[in-house]
């Protein structure tokens, strides 16, 4: 006598496999995000060092730095950055305070480039001028925002990330200068 024995997987043995899988990708998905977040915050740290060399080499040409929102001039009329790095944490989120500067500025549609401020901005502050801090470039970070901003108050400080807290880190990646100034020094006479 035949028997026709098919042999394969029951109903409870796929369900333990899906669990298993399900409970691995539950494990792998936030080193995943982690890992994402920082490559994106290497490349941040690299525009910026890359747009500081540009602001330096205009320096040396014309003994002033570009003003306040003016880093097109970086590309035009002369290369000194071949092309504006786009900020890939950008654009700012639209429920930020800074967001109707940032759009006055750089214009429809929301522009992802680095939020950059220079001369006049720091020309009069008595503690930028000892310290020697002439622009600041911003790049906003995981949480795309510029300004604290909590419930319906606004608090115009700039946190600063933190690359301990991965993708759920809130805060500000900047670049002070000219030369390497620190930013946590140059934010504890700003903030004051």
């Amino acid at each position: 006598m035949k028997t026709n024995h098919r042999s394969g997987f029951t109903l409870i043995e796929l369900l333990i496999v899906i669990a298993i899988i399900l409970i691995l990708i539950a494990i792998a998905l936030p080193n995943f995000l982690d890992a994402q977040a920082r490559a994106k915050v290497t490349k941040t740290e690299g525009d910026m060092k890359a747009m500081q060399e540009a602001l330096e080499a205009y320096f040396i040409d014309w003994r002033k730095y570009i003003g306040n929102w003016q880093i097109r001039r970086l590309t035009t009329p002369i290369k000194y950055i071949t092309v504006l790095p786009e900020d890939p944490f950008g654009p700012i989120n639209s429920a930020d305070v800074g967001y109707p500067t940032v759009l006055s500025e750089y214009g429809p549609p929301i522009k992802r480039f680095y939020i950059y401020h220079g001369p006049p901005t720091f020309d009069d502050h008595p503690d930028m001028k000892r310290i020697g801090i002439r622009w600041v470039m911003t790049g906003l970070g995981p949480d795309q925002g510029w300004f604290d901003n909590i419930g319906a108050h606004t608090i115009f400080k700039y946190p600063r990330y933190s690359p301990t807290n991965g993708t759920r880190s809130r805060g500000n990646i900047e670049r002070v200068g000219p030369g390497q100034i620190p930013q946590d020094k140059y934010r504890y006479f700003w903030d004051g």
